[in-house]
């Protein structure tokens, strides 16, 4: 309603090089100048006609219609996303928890040298693509929240994961070994910190390549290190919290703030300056071998964060996004981010969705958006509300598409969109239709107790077996996960006695499946334990498939039964802190990795 009483809606998408008609209700001749992304300006006399006005075909870009009171952002961009030429060859990638990834001198976690092993080790196996988890910036002054989609801030990079013995202007020296089977997230920073602080030290703030990444980064990466300095001058980044005049970057009391410690302030630019150089070094190693990096993109952020902070995206106050009950979860969810604001998007052109877009893309080949359903909906849950509390809101999902279709153009970078869930109806054609990827899980491929045989998969999708948030292949062969929620409570014993039964079920339908596709076991392994075999023709199975992607995640290669999250638990278990068993190369010459790959090979392309 309140666009249709507009002379000018306040951003409208279209497809670059067709006509553009936008709605107006002006009645009379209008006087409008006409602003390109590129400079060129042009000034247009046009008449409405039926409530529209119509303008010639654009270029690709984010151009502004300007009338004496009103303003219009238009995004023009091709209709659908890039699509990189492997996806028509049917390849194959791998997929990696970067905190868990190990190399022989890490410091306690996976850093970018870890991503840039495994880059090269899935290149020279034949993979197209290495996905990472969410690489985004975390919670610098509480290290004991280490979900990754639950960040402090999307656009920015987690200096955890940068490789402190590749510094610069660092002396050399041994670092503690890298431990036990999780992540000490505390210590590991302790560590970096210091080190990445010495490096600080002693580093020429002339250095070129540093002053441009600066200027390039702008006012966000400015207020970003701002909340950063802030955060630790604090003691806590908490924002709500913080003294009066510091409630964001032009807060009266910030400017002599930034005055006073613009040296701390610098020390964060440092920080991501050497963490993106570090993520372009894994990118290369991998793209030497063919393998690009395939980003994450969690759906929101921490409410105590730096992107709130910031004001990166206008988000609605007092409310989560969440999800609604369903089978998976008859309680619903409640996910503690806060969800963007539609109309104030609208009003800025949506250039803090694109920008987050363009920030994630960066260094990549693909980029997953995690729950991809929130670009035409949400749900949104009161705070301190359950979650059948919760209500839709649509969302803008033509401008949003368009961002993201732009942007992907641009970087050369392929979308796919999580799109598991309360599916809307059509939503997945209208995906499909804009280039982008589903994604398909082998577990939820199946139409009542039959798995969906490999050839009725669709072909513009990512098929996996599992995800980070399902067990593990052999955890779920072995019922690893029910054990463990009834230990924690999270199920009774009958309920699990009732879960091991259906498990055998789904064991023996899936090996039916298996069988029919070609990739039957032998007897003697169909009703035993796990093994190489076993995972070899359930991966094979899954290869089958006509979906233009397959991802192998990291944990199944080195045969680990216990899942790197549990759903519905946050500090109850160690999730988000499992490490793998060994470095990349380990993990990719053990038997489990070697069989998984051969049969995934036999049913794809390498090159």
């Amino acid at each position: 309603r309140r666009t249709a009483a507009t002379l000018l809606p306040a951003h409208l998408p279209v497809h670059a090089g067709e006509a553009v008609s936008l709605p107006s209700a002006a009645t009379r001749r209008l006087r409008l100048e006409l602003h390109l992304e590129g400079g060129e300006s042009r000034t247009l006399s046009l008449l409405p006609e039926d409530g529209r006005i119509i303008l010639p075909p654009l270029p690709p870009g984010r151009h502004a219609l300007e009338h004496a009171t009103a303003r219009c952002t238009i995004t023009a961009a091709p209709a659908r996303c890039f699509q990189d030429p492997a996806l028509a060859r049917r390849r194959f990638g791998v997929t990696l928890q970067a905190y868990a990834a190990r190399h022989a001198h890490d410091q306690g976690m996976g850093d970018f040298t870890a991503i840039a092993e495994w880059a090269a080790v899935t290149a020279a196996a034949g993979g197209r693509w290495l996905g990472i988890s969410p690489p985004h910036a975390l919670h610098l002054t509480d290290r004991e929240r280490a979900s990754p989609y639950q960040p402090s801030d999307r656009r920015f990079l987690e200096p955890l994961l940068i490789d402190v013995a590749r510094l610069p202007g660092l002396a050399p020296r041994g670092w503690p070994p890298a431990g036990g089977g999780l992540v000490d997230y505390p210590a590991a920073w302790a560590i970096k910190r210091a080190a990445l602080a010495e490096s600080w030290a002693r580093f020429d703030r002339r250095d070129a390549a540093f002053l441009s990444f600066r200027a390039g980064g702008a006012g966000a990466l400015e207020d970003f290190a701002a909340y950063g300095a802030l955060a630790e001058h604090f003691g806590h980044g908490d924002h709500r919290r913080w003294p009066a005049g510091f409630a964001h970057p032009r807060d009266h009391a910030v400017a002599g703030f930034l005055r006073d410690h613009a040296d701390a302030v610098g020390f964060h630019v440092f920080m991501q300056f050497i963490a993106d150089a570090q993520m372009a070094r894994a990118a290369r190693a991998g793209a030497a071998g063919g393998a690009g990096l395939y980003r994450d993109l969690a759906v929101g952020t921490a409410p105590d964060g730096a992107e709130m902070w910031c004001g990166a995206l206008p988000v609605l106050a007092g409310f989560s996004i969440g999800a609604p009950p369903d089978p998976l979860g008859p309680q619903g969810q409640v996910w503690g981010v806060p969800p963007p604001d539609p109309v104030a998007s609208a009003a800025e052109g949506h250039a803090g969705f694109a920008a987050l877009i363009r920030a994630n893309m960066r260094h990549a080949a693909a980029l997953r958006i995690d729950h991809v359903l929130g670009l035409r909906r949400l749900f949104l849950v009161p705070d301190g509300a359950p979650a059948s509390a919760g209500c839709y809101l649509m969302q803008d999902m033509p401008a949003l598409l368009a961002e993201i279709s732009l942007e992907s153009h641009r970087a050369a970078c392929a979308v796919v969109g999580e799109d598991l869930g309360t599916v809307p109806e059509g939503l997945r054609e209208e995906l499909g239709a804009a280039g982008l990827l589903s994604y398909r899980v082998l577990w939820f491929e199946r139409e009542a107790d039959r798995f969906i045989p490999p050839a009725e998969w669709p072909g513009q999708a990512v098929a996996c077996v599992a995800t980070h948030d399902l067990p593990t292949l052999a955890g779920w062969w072995g019922g690893q996960d029910i054990r463990e929620r009834e230990a924690l409570g999270l199920m009774d014993r009958t309920t699990a006695a009732q879960a091991q039964a259906e498990r055998g079920r789904e064991k023996a339908a899936l090996l039916q499946a298996a069988a029919e596709s070609g990739h039957a076991l032998p007897a003697p392994l169909a009703g035993g334990g796990f093994t190489a075999q076993a995972a070899a023709a359930l991966h094979g199975h899954a290869a089958a498939t006509a979906s233009a992607m397959l991802l192998v995640q990291a944990e199944d290669l080195a045969g680990e039964a216990v899942a790197v999250n549990l759903r519905g638990t946050d500090r109850e278990r160690p999730s988000w802190r499992r490490r793998l068993p060994g470095t990349a190369e380990a993990v990719m010459a053990g038997e489990m990795a070697q069989a998984v790959l051969a049969a995934v090979r036999a049913e794809r392309p390498t090159e």
